[in-house]
């Protein structure tokens, strides 16, 4: 039989794509990569529909736009307010809180009388750091925590993007369907002269093992320790449209808390009363001047962990013999549209569970500035980390159309845990050794001191400026995703007896994500994010922050 040459050509270059386009699994080329597997996005431009909740949050937080005007609506205007507004809640009387002035938790500005503690047990004052203070705006004000539990629906905003200070809010694990919106945070920083960021662990919210929780619109300054964390198995949690940090800047406010712990640093170092061990006086005497080492000061470590310990694997059941639902397995967390200037690492940090974000600004380059510019602050300055994604203990962390700039490590860690045990303790070192972590950023830019690169991280073989902080154990798993994982057997394990071999696994290929989001176009995200990712960007009545839907059927705002 006789082949016309065309037909050849045409079987020979079919047969060419082939193997460009299929792995030896038989698995897309990830350079042929530009969507996230079993996912379903749509790009459009920015418009009032983006202003929805969106990700996991969206499975079971609700709209309360019909508690205008109704006793379950409480405006509040002073610290004394809100607490009452927090203990109506508690009893199921409130359902909304609009914060309409700045408010200020420290523990010593509150001066709760003995009765007033009491009442208000959920508020309590925040340890002292190990060193003492060096922010004496802090130290006068002093810092509380809020813990919060027993609330199946509420509604925590401002209209002008009020703020509260001073005060870390806990998200309790019998907490369902919270919202906070248009709120700024701030008050929770101070100088550490140790430069190991251990001195305290002031955070502004923690998830505490709550569910269906969306932070939407909000601005998070610089803290002690987290940004905003999710601990003891919080599930359904969406952080949207929010600006984390803060650019390096010489001439912060007076009223910062950055010049004010630095100007008080700076009052030690003139008076001769630090040493060797101090950072401060090893920048100072090195060269840098005050205002460098405040520019420098503009800087937060850890931004979005998410599992606190590796020994949450699991559920675990109460004397009582509940199950309490605390196990990392559980944790499901999307951010989208966020901002975040000068950050070290953590966004996010997920063990075990699974982290989706897209639309994500990352910008550290005016940190970085400071660092190539001032050799003194380069030699001691500790907070030189440049890190985003970091799945841990089997967890998958997808990111979609997201601009990294001067992000060194864009992907940290190791794709089989046993290669990255660190930060581990012996036992559960060996337990998670056969952990497969998944990560994986598509159709994304990223400019760093290696140069700029736009596409995935799977493009290339695994081998492009998105995984330079990551190790690869086999490359023959590019191209396959599975959404979440599960340790095999762990309906028949304990927390208290954890097992003596290592974990097995199964993970799920075909689990699709269940929820569809809209994606900005890959060179809006910039400028659409500078205008509208924060507190006080959006413009809308309340009913319009009590929303949970904006498209074009429901378009009262």
């Amino acid at each position: 039989m006789r082949f016309n040459k065309a037909l050849i050509w045409i079987l020979v270059l079919s047969f060419f794509t082939s193997s460009l386009l299929l792995g030896g699994n038989g698995v897309v080329n990830a350079a042929e990569i530009d969507s996230i597997p079993h996912t379903n996005r749509a790009f459009k431009d920015y418009d009032n529909s983006f202003l929805s909740v969106s990700g996991y949050a969206s499975l079971g937080v609700k709209d309360r736009s019909q508690y205008i005007d109704t006793s379950n609506y409480r405006q509040v205007k002073t610290e004394r307010e809100f607490l009452q507004a927090i203990l109506d809640a508690q009893a199921g009387n409130v359902k909304v809180i609009e914060v309409a002035k700045d408010l200020n938790f420290g523990w010593t500005s509150l001066n709760l009388s003995s009765d007033e503690a009491k009442k208000y047990r959920f508020i309590t004052k925040y340890r002292n750091p190990m060193n003492g203070f060096t922010n004496p705006k802090i130290a006068s004000s002093g810092v509380s925590q809020l813990n919060i539990d027993g609330v199946d629906g509420l509604t925590i905003f401002s209209k002008k993007g009020q703020t509260i200070r001073s005060v870390e809010i806990k998200l309790q694990r019998s907490m369902n369907d919270i919202v906070l919106r248009n709120l700024n945070f701030d008050g929770m920083w101070q100088w550490d002269d140790t430069g190991k960021h251990k001195e305290v662990g002031w955070s502004f919210i923690k998830i505490n093992g709550a569910n269906n929780v969306w932070i939407d619109h909000c601005k998070f300054t610089i803290a002690s320790d987290g940004l905003i964390d999710t601990e003891n198995g919080g599930s359904n949690i969406t952080i949207s449209w929010s600006e984390f940090g803060l650019p390096a800047n010489e001439n912060p406010p007076e009223d910062s808390d950055i010049y004010q712990s630095i100007q008080f640093m700076e009052e030690k170092y003139a008076s001769n009363e630090l040493n060797y061990d101090s950072v401060y006086y090893n920048m100072r005497n090195g060269g840098a001047t005050k205002e460098q080492i405040m520019a420098y000061a503009a800087y937060h470590s850890k931004v979005h962990l998410s599992g606190s310990g590796d020994k949450d694997y699991v559920n675990y059941v109460s004397s009582s013999g509940n199950e309490i639902k605390d196990g990392n397995q559980r944790i499901r967390i999307t951010l989208a549209y966020n901002s975040y200037t000068n950050v070290g690492q953590r966004i996010p940090m997920v063990r075990q569970g699974t982290g989706h974000a897209y639309n994500l600004y990352l910008d550290n380059s005016t940190h970085n500035d400071v660092l190539e510019n001032v050799s003194a602050i380069a030699e001691y300055g500790t907070d030189t980390l440049s890190r985003a994604l970091n799945a841990r203990n089997g967890a998958s962390i997808a990111a979609d159309t997201s601009v990294f700039n001067d992000i060194n490590e864009p992907i940290t860690g190791a794709e089989i845990q046993g290669l990255d045990t660190s930060n581990m303790d012996a036992q559960w070192a060996e337990l998670f050794q056969s952990a497969y972590n998944r990560n994986l950023i598509v159709n994304s830019k990223i400019t760093n001191q290696y140069g700029t690169y736009t596409g995935s991280s799977w493009d290339n073989n695994g081998e492009n400026l998105f995984t330079k902080g990551f190790t690869w154990h086999d490359k023959s798993t590019i191209g396959n995703w599975a959404w979440s994982s599960q340790i095999v057997g762990i309906e028949n394990m304990s927390k208290t007896n954890p097992p003596i071999d290592p974990f097995t696994f199964e993970y799920m290929y075909d689990e699709v994500l269940p929820y569809t989001y809209n994606v900005l176009p890959l060179d809006s995200v910039v400028p659409t994010l500078t205008k509208h990712a924060g507190a006080n960007k959006v413009n809308m009545s309340p009913i319009g922050w009590l929303k949970t839907d904006y498209s074009s059927k429901n378009k009262e705002n």
